[in-house]
């Protein structure tokens, strides 16, 4: 399908079809064609039309191009990314191609794009756009897919956020959602790097096809993914310190249990070599006489079970901080150097009461 919207002095009208469309014909209109799932023949024959350069048409049938921007004599190629979720809720960055004049845009791509659907819906509902030229037109599309990043980016520090809890109760799933979530985080910078680039060139460029308008449009979409690219990079350091966390509980859970493995065994031994000696097959056996000697020997290992158990504990070998009550404890540290000149005061003052009683 083609659309076709074509800007003149009345205003702007909008046509459908699946005919290749002609570049206008009065001078002060331009005209901007999105083509969506069409054969390149097709787009060919409207790249022979508006005199696109013929290498750059072939490159828009690509479907691994990064963002990149290209002048020619007569337009600027452009290739851009935009971002939409595939199966399994992770994402996938499809490629939108761009053809800008002086007088025309033209958009090749395949399936819907929520920026270019935002554009149309807002020429639809109001009318117009507040617009004067291609340039201009290219950046208010740049501009709506940049606040597209922005909630993305706040659903990965959600998830990122959640993933900390299941990281502190060493939950085998945090990996996977870690490793997951870095892959995205991967995936977006790999198009907003080179696109940020793209974008600054734009605001830099002197083609006829731009105006000073539109390069201050195309700055303020440079500053935005510049904001996204610093955002992604706190998220991608969380997402590591979550993995570490992860790593740190599942340690402390390992140690814990060979703890208290290594205290019963240290209980069991003596007991057990105390069974022994009195199990062995000998005539006289101490106590063995005596109604109260198995009562004794029992009494005994009880009374060896419990002091080592309180041995242990206080040396602090049972019973040792865990890692489930660290968010209990967040905060405490900034806490006691907050206070830290309040207790030196106070101890000044005792220190000051106890030499007048003396």
């Amino acid at each position: 399908m083609i659309h076709v919207y074509h800007w003149t002095a009345d205003g702007v009208t909008m046509v459908e079809t699946e005919e290749a469309p002609r570049p206008p014909r009065e001078p002060s209109s331009w005209i901007w064609v999105d083509v969506v799932d069409e054969e390149p023949d097709t787009i060919r024959r409207i790249g022979r039309d508006f005199g696109l350069d013929p290498v750059a048409v072939d490159e828009s049938f690509a479907e691994t191009n990064l963002p990149l921007v290209e002048e020619h004599l007569d337009d600027i190629f452009v290739v851009l990314h935009g971002f939409s979720t595939g199966t399994g809720d992770r994402m996938t960055i499809p490629e939108i191609d761009v053809f800008m004049g002086a007088r025309f845009l033209i958009t090749v791509h395949d399936g819907p794009q929520g920026s270019i659907e935002h554009v149309m819906s807002r020429i639809a509902e109001e009318g117009g756009l507040p617009v004067s030229s291609p340039a201009e037109l290219l950046g208010f599309m740049a501009l709506v897919a940049g606040r597209r990043y922005a909630p993305l980016i706040l659903e990965l520090e959600r998830r990122a956020d959640a993933l900390e809890e299941m990281a502190i109760q060493a939950d085998p799933q945090t990996v996977i959602e870690v490793h997951a979530l870095r892959r995205d985080v991967v995936f977006l910078r790999r198009g907003l790097v080179p696109q940020f680039e793209v974008y600054e060139d734009l605001s830099e460029s002197t083609h006829e096809a731009m105006d000073d308008h539109s390069r201050k449009m195309f700055a303020r979409v440079a500053l935005q993914h510049q904001r996204s690219l610093q955002a992604l990079e706190a998220g991608r350091a969380l997402l590591g310190f979550v993995l570490e966390t992860y790593r740190g509980a599942v340690a402390e859970q390992t140690n814990e249990i060979m703890r208290v493995l290594t205290v019963f065994s240290a209980i069991m031994l003596p007991l057990t070599l105390i069974a022994g000696l009195w199990g062995m097959n000998f005539v006289e056996i101490p106590g063995d006489d005596n109604p109260w000697g198995f009562r004794g020997l029992v009494g005994l290992m009880a009374i060896g079970a419990i002091s080592l158990w309180l041995y242990f504990s206080r040396r602090g070998f049972i019973g040792a901080p865990r890692l489930r009550e660290l968010p209990k404890a967040v905060g405490l540290g900034l806490f006691n150097i907050g206070t830290a000149p309040i207790r030196v005061v106070a101890e000044g003052i005792r220190g000051l009461g106890k030499t007048d009683e003396g």
